[in-house]
């Protein structure tokens, strides 16, 4: 439990930290207005379907639209990256 509480805080760490604080702002307020899903609610979904080690989470605008961009180092040693659209939680793409 101890870890899961760990991954958790390490992966909003991560997310909080943008380049300009403003896009923290933005990123915050889709939140808690509803336009994006929290982190929490996406990962899992997306580690079930990609297991290995989490490596790093982006919030980003693309298009319009809130994207997470979620890195994962699978099992073989490939790093995966992930998108899934914030609002909705659908994995778009994984490269």
């Amino acid at each position: 439990m101890w870890r899961a509480a760990a991954a958790f805080c390490a992966l909003f760490l991560t997310l909080a930290a943008p380049v300009d604080a403003r896009d923290h702002d933005r990123a915050r307020d889709a939140v808690r207005s509803g336009q994006v899903r929290p982190l929490g609610e996406v990962l899992g979904p997306v580690r079930s379907r990609f297991p290995g080690r989490l490596l790093d989470t982006q919030l980003h605008r693309q298009g319009g639209n809130w994207v997470y961009s979620i890195k994962i180092l699978d099992r073989g040693g490939r790093v995966r990256v992930v998108l899934v659209d914030a609002r909705t939680g659908r994995i778009l793409r994984a490269r």
